[in-house]
């Protein structure tokens, strides 16, 4: 008995142990890097940072996505605009959304899946892709109603899928879908 307590108790450790360099290596990679975005410009650092992270992007006046990092070399130019953007199922955080700043071009955003996108991330994403931004995939994130509200900013705005969890709180949800389709006519929305 002494031994399986002993065993269970190292267990514990080496898993609390994991957690924390998982913790610090997702961190890593979803740090803001000023200097880098001063050196390369938003767009390159930001596309450099979802590639990192195993997402996929699409540059203006493209249709291909890239989502290998050695590819991204064929995208740069004095021209590039980040475009799309497909981060499904991937760890990046509400903090990596600084990478956001100063995008003026995006018209698609799919973080469907990524957890620890709550609503600081999403209302990073709609400060600086308000004017832009057609097609907007939150389903899976940590997102709430609250951060659901952040984007009646966005006026460019086509279709919004969300979590269908979020239909819990009835009469916030729905003056919050009200609030969207009235700040943007034809607006289609989907809970999944």
């Amino acid at each position: 008995k002494q031994w399986y307590q002993r065993r269970v108790r190292g267990l514990v450790k080496s898993f609390k142990r994991s957690r924390l360099f998982y913790g610090f290596i997702n961190l890593a990679f979803n740090s803001y890097d000023s200097d880098r975005v001063k050196a390369v410009g938003a767009d390159t650092a930001a596309a450099e940072w979802l590639v990192k992270n195993d997402g996929w992007i699409r540059a203006k006046g493209r249709s291909s996505w890239v989502k290998d990092y050695n590819s991204l070399s064929s995208c740069y130019g004095p021209s590039f605009k980040l475009a799309g953007i497909e981060a499904v199922n991937i760890d990046i955080t509400s903090g990596g959304c600084q990478h956001f700043n100063g995008l003026k071009h995006v018209r698609h955003v799919c973080v469907s899946g990524c957890v620890n996108i709550d609503d600081k991330g999403l209302q990073i994403v709609s400060r600086n892709c308000w004017e832009t931004l057609e097609h907007l995939d939150v389903s899976g994130t940590s997102v709430s109603i609250r951060g659901l509200e952040e984007l009646v900013i966005l006026r460019s705005l086509k279709t919004l899928k969300y979590d269908k969890k979020l239909k819990s709180d009835n009469a916030k949800h729905e003056a919050v879908l009200k609030q969207l389709i009235e700040s943007n006519k034809g607006l289609e929305i989907e809970a999944v």
